[in-house]
């Protein structure tokens, strides 16, 4: 028999599942990561993307979300919290390292709007 302790989850606030492209401006990286936002909550965001990457890596998640009548652009100094790989890409997990309060602002908004959902 297995022994079974359940994880406790140790996010901030409920994550939104979204879909947006993103970049990650990473430090060793020549040039921009593709990536694509899955969900993202108020301190943090789940990421998939085809590059390897190290748990407690700093990483610029760079995307934009909508708002009522535009789009924010957003650029978070982010840490990279846990990783696995699925097939041939890799699904990340950032938790935000530094939000001033326009990025608080727009991404508490957004999760607000869409939690009544």
């Amino acid at each position: 028999m297995t022994d079974f302790t359940p994880q406790t989850d140790q996010r901030c606030s409920k994550r939104i599942s979204i879909n947006r492209s993103a970049t990650l401006q990473i430090p060793d990286a020549e040039k921009p990561v593709q990536a694509k936002i899955l969900n993202i909550s108020s301190c943090g965001a789940g990421i998939l993307c085809d590059h390897d990457l190290s748990i407690g890596e700093l990483v610029k998640l760079k995307f934009s979300l909508p708002n009522y009548d535009n789009e924010n652009e957003l650029a978070i100094k982010s840490k990279i919290a846990c990783f696995s790989k699925v097939k041939n890409q890799y699904l990340i997990g950032v938790e935000f390292a530094e939000l001033d309060m326009h990025e608080n602002l727009v991404i508490k908004s957004f999760t607000s709007y869409h939690e009544r959902f």
